[in-house]
């Protein structure tokens, strides 16, 4: 048995424990304070990490070890549950996907009321009025910034549609698959330019970041208005695109940085509800300008919009972007967090084994980087599931408007306002998905719900030649298609959670791969000579929505496996009564734990271990 004691280091005026330990033989911790000190002092020269929400705390943590030699952190004022795996439960071991990500203690508060207040701001951490507060703040900081931020680009991506038929397609003289071309080559600039935030994101505060690129994308939205020919058109569509490619994954890597497990997918429907608000307010914007504003000034009804996409929505967005991001725990810059808030959000980040970026990250050109990064099979099956999850999307085909056009039964502004229907509905689906992963704790089964409702949609579509109400039926669900997305980020968040760097390198690799992926599958597959049919996009759409389906029981078994690893760090001690496992109660659980009226485990509040010195006696 090893117990390792944490030390305690000035670091630029500041006292606190810091991430190097020293290791020192179960025999040490029977020893005087004085040799302990002295084991301590032979790690000087080691380079260490000051972590600030661990200033002046004594006995925050230990280490220990397991029985099969992994290191474990155990802390203070946090239970434990110890679980036996022996006689566990089939269902558990196949449906449960928080059997190991949370302790009983911490599942069964979610279910004490159907309260949504109690069940948007719980008080799981610190059990104060708080961290009620904290989340509010949080959501409103950051869940409807994202929400106007995802608003404003998805009304910009919205509006390539609207304005192709409405007009710009004859004007800018737009002939046989140039539309689904435009979309691919502009699709190219944002991936290559996400590249770069493999190391950008854990080294530069994002309230910075993300504004600066929101600036870029405004600007050539705002450009887009006086294109005169196709290929201008498509150059400023492509640099637009570069400075807004990688909003998806750092947003995604911030919203991972604030929620536990169980708060990210309810968060990440206010973010989705941007894209659906922009399916949405794109139509009846255009329908409305196309008939109010239409060759006034000379301008085409298509010109206006991008001018008041850029003016009035991207540019107020980009703006507040620089007071609102309040950037990560580690690194908070906000006017509207009290150091009480930043502190509890550390402290919550720390329960839910969130590691966020320290000062001193390893070299990003590091072949241990890039080691981790391609010879993990985490990398592989998230690639999957995101590949999947961007080839599925029937709802951003424009088939629905496309074929609402080829019926020749309606206005340009009449096609406008119906083209919101679908977008409108998706709300709802997306809701259902979102809070319902949230609620029940469970993702993968509404990402294969959503996706057997897609199926349905495309078989329809397939089929074709059905009565009008199976038409507008399948054509109404097409946003099951993205009802999932919510689900798919968080897990992907939680999968990542353990290494900044390598979630951020991750995070932007899968979702380069991916929409690249998308950038020339739709040039193959729906053809915009084939509209309003599009039997061939519809078959691939088919295709990959199964997949998509059964690959999150894939996803499962890998991601139970992985929190499996990290049970403890989750407040789950193992051990297996059967003698057959080999897998005992291990000696920590004894000799530093007690068990209390609860029924869970915690460290012994008074026991000989090592004490971590005061600012004073430093002086």
């Amino acid at each position: 048995m090893v117990q390792i004691i944490p030390s305690l280091r000035k670091v630029e005026g500041y006292y606190g424990q810091v991430e190097t330990n020293v290791v020192v033989d179960s025999e040490v911790s029977s020893q005087s304070s004085a040799e302990a000190e002295k084991k301590s002092a032979e790690v000087e020269d080691v380079e260490v990490e000051f972590n600030e929400e661990h200033f002046v705390q004594p006995h925050d943590s230990i280490t220990v070890h397991n029985p099969d030699g992994k290191p474990v952190t155990l802390m203070t004022n946090r239970s434990y549950e110890l679980r036996n795996e022996s006689g566990r439960k089939w269902y558990k071991k196949w449906y449960d996907e928080f059997e190991y990500r949370m302790n009983k203690k911490d599942r069964v508060s979610r279910f004490t009321s159907f309260n949504i207040m109690k069940f948007l701001y719980p008080s799981k951490v610190t059990n104060s009025k708080a961290e009620k507060t904290l989340l509010f703040k949080i959501d409103i900081l950051i869940g409807l910034y994202f929400l106007m931020l995802c608003w404003s680009k998805s009304v910009d991506l919205n509006n390539y549609t609207s304005a192709y038929i409405s007009g710009m397609k004859e004007d800018l003289k737009f002939v046989k698959n140039d539309y689904v071309y435009t979309s691919s080559i502009t699709g190219v600039g944002a991936i290559i330019f996400q590249i770069p935030f493999m190391y950008i994101l854990p080294r530069y505060p994002a309230h910075f970041v993300l504004p600066i690129m929101d600036l870029g994308w405004t600007w050539f939205t705002f450009a887009c208005y006086r294109a005169n020919s196709l290929a201008e058109f498509r150059g400023y569509r492509f640099i637009a695109n570069s400075f807004g490619g990688a909003y998806y994954p750092v947003s995604q890597y911030i919203l991972g940085s604030w929620y536990g497990p169980d708060e990210l997918s309810s968060r990440v429907f206010l973010f989705f509800c941007g894209q659906l608000l922009g399916g949405v307010t794109s139509g009846l914007l255009q329908g409305r300008i196309f008939k109010s504003l239409n060759m006034v000034h000379g301008l085409a009804g298509w010109r206006w919009m991008f001018l008041i996409d850029a003016i009035a929505i991207s540019l107020p967005t980009c703006f507040l972007g620089f007071f609102l991001i309040p950037g990560t725990p580690d690194r908070c810059y906000s006017l509207f967090l009290t150091d009480e808030e930043i502190k509890i959000a550390r402290a919550r980040v720390k329960r839910f084994a969130i590691k966020n970026p320290t000062k001193k990250l390893p070299a990003f050109f590091s072949w241990s980087n890039w080691k981790r990064l391609f010879l993990s099979p985490t990398f592989y099956i998230l690639c999957v599931f995101d590949t999947v999850s961007w080839n599925n999307m029937t709802a951003f085909s424009g088939s629905y408007s496309l074929w609402l056009k080829s019926l020749n039964k309606y206005s340009v502004v009449t096609i406008n306002n119906l083209s919101t229907l679908p977008a409108a509905l998706g709300f709802a689906y997306v809701a259902l998905c979102s809070f319902g992963s949230d609620f029940f704790r469970c993702k993968w089964i509404f990402i294969f719900f959503s996706n057997i409702m897609n199926a349905i949609s495309c078989a329809i579509l397939i089929k074709w030649d059905v009565s009008s109400s199976a038409k507008w039926f399948a054509f109404l669900t097409t946003y099951f298609s993205v009802a999932a997305s919510p689900c798919l980020w968080s897990i992907i968040n939680d999968f990542l959670r353990f290494d900044p760097q390598l979630k951020a390198m991750t995070w932007i690799a899968i979702y380069s791969f991916s929409q690249s992926t998308y950038s020339w599958i739709p040039l193959l597959t729906w053809k915009t000579v084939d509209s309003p049919k599009f039997r061939t996009g519809y078959i691939a759409s088919l295709v990959f929505t199964l997949i998509y389906a059964f690959w999150s029981l894939v996803v499962l078994f890998f991601y139970k496996k992985n929190e499996k690893n990290h049970a403890v760090d989750n407040g789950i001690i193992l051990y297996n009564s059967d003698p057959e496992a080999h897998h005992p109660v291990p000696e920590y659980v004894e000799k530093y734990m007690e068990q209390r009226e609860d029924g869970y485990y915690y460290l012994k509040e008074n026991q000989d271990r090592p004490s971590i010195a005061s600012k004073e006696e430093f002086n």
